[in-house]
């Protein structure tokens, strides 16, 4: 059966499909050209452009002459942005490259090496033992990316001991802490308390520390160190 009389029967020649998957393959080959340019890796905080090349081959029906067409695609520039990040932790400057993922918590105690705060709860946000004081708030580290602390004014319980704040010593001397582990989060979170509110009421220390945890149950000790370093008497 000629060629003709094959479309007109509307049988496919293999000829005829060759030619219709090679079309077909050309056409995904640049495809995934163009994608594979666009998915190009940044490199070290300039534009990077990309371009990719592919070739589909097409044979005619007339016989073996082949044609052969080369696509190129040429991506976007891309622009890399590095994550540095420049932020004061205990009146001291630091400007670092952090990764999107990373937590302040890992940043600040990994990382810098500040570890006054913990991870109690495997960062789930749930003790309060990463608690940190951010531009005058007491804010949980491990629920707090790193690269949204540029600029941000931080303090944890090195810095509190550092500046000799009244709480080291009431907290010394109210016996406050017996393994210690949460004790950081308890001392950061009653400091930015003091801050607001000089002289805070037994309930304003209850609700301030609601959200720290201690598995050793020091918590009326803290109520008394509190008062004591705002300088009220305790029974």
């Amino acid at each position: 059966m000629t060629e003709e009389k094959k479309k007109e029967a509307g049988v496919i020649s293999r000829r005829e499909f060759l030619k219709d998957a090679g079309l077909v393959v050309g056409g995904a080959a640049i495809g995934s050209a163009v994608l594979l340019a666009a998915c190009a890796p940044k490199e070290g905080g300039a534009t990077v452009t990309t371009t990719a090349t592919a070739t589909k081959t097409v044979t005619t029906t007339a016989g073996a002459v082949t044609k052969t067409v080369t696509a190129t695609a040429t991506a976007p520039p891309v622009t890399a942005a590095a994550n540095v990040v420049k932020f004061t932790l205990n009146k001291y400057k630091y400007e670092m490259a952090v990764e999107p993922g990373w937590t302040l918590q890992y940043l600040v105690h990994d990382k810098i090496g500040w570890t006054g705060i913990k991870d109690m709860c495997f960062g789930y946000g749930a003790c309060g033992s990463c608690t940190a004081i951010i531009n005058g708030r007491p804010v949980l580290t491990c629920m707090t990316l790193a690269v949204h602390c540029d600029g941000a004014v931080i303090e944890t319980a090195e810095g509190i001991a550092d500046a000799k704040h009244p709480l080291i010593d009431a907290y010394a001397l109210n016996h406050c802490m017996q393994c210690g582990y949460c004790t950081p989060g308890f001392l950061v979170t009653a400091k930015a308390l003091l801050d607001h509110k000089p002289k805070p009421t037994e309930a304003d220390i209850r609700e301030a520390l609601g959200g720290n945890i201690c598995r050793c149950g020091t918590y009326p000790q803290h109520i008394k160190a509190v008062l004591e370093a705002s300088g009220q008497t305790t029974a």
